[in-house]
């Protein structure tokens, strides 16, 4: 039995506390709140959840276990090192389907309907959606963020900070760099290096 701290009232947290709550109940552990520097940002979709207090009043207490509730690859590493890295755990959802030669570091979310596939490494803080996978041999760097639907193709690598929208595709081999964002629906065919921006044209009239 564990009680369980979202960081982060957003959203994704939201997302999280339905994904997650009927599995945590099975085994006797469960959410017991968020944190938060807004004002009670859950109360206004009458959300269950209590706030527990703002990001930066918190002291971490060993009783608790972490959970980063956000996306944004700048925001976690921002509040892994003000909360302690060490305070944060890992949540797979019971739905997806991790290889066991696959290696999935601290503090990472693993989202609804996930594959994460033979000798994939999934670095600290990493963010999965649901339905994304990480291919064979394939790396998702710290603090890397796979919206839903993405696809990180086998022996491919994002790198630290780095940002994939919905529906985007890495293919076999290719390389991102650190802090790159690659907009929804991009399919990335050659690597990239640090602190680049690929988007796809958007969708237009006819």
């Amino acid at each position: 039995m564990a009680d369980y701290v979202l960081v982060g009232g957003g959203g994704f947290a939201r997302e999280l506390y339905d994904w997650f709550t009927p599995s945590l109940t099975a085994t006797g552990s469960q959410f017991i709140g968020y944190l938060d520097d807004g004002e009670a940002p859950m109360s206004a979709y009458q959300h269950p959840l209590p706030q527990l207090g703002r990001i930066v009043d918190y002291r971490p207490r060993p009783d608790h276990k972490l959970v980063m509730a956000v996306g944004s690859p700048a925001a976690k590493q921002k509040l892994a090192a003000q909360l302690g890295p060490e305070y944060f755990t890992s949540l797979i959802h019971p739905s997806s389907w991790v290889s066991a030669s696959a290696r999935i570091e601290n503090g990472v979310v693993v989202g609804v309907f996930c594959d994460i596939s033979a000798n994939a490494t999934v670095r600290a803080f990493a963010t999965i959606n649901g339905y994304s996978s990480v291919g064979h041999d394939a790396e998702l760097g710290a603090y890397a963020t796979l919206s839903g639907y993405v696809d990180l193709t086998g022996n491919a690598k994002l790198g630290t900070a780095s940002y994939m929208g919905s529906g985007s595709r890495l293919l076999p081999h290719v390389q991102v760099g650190e802090r790159c964002t690659i907009g929804a629906g991009a399919v990335v065919v050659r690597s990239t290096p640090d602190d680049v921006t690929l988007y796809t044209p958007p969708a237009r009239r006819l």
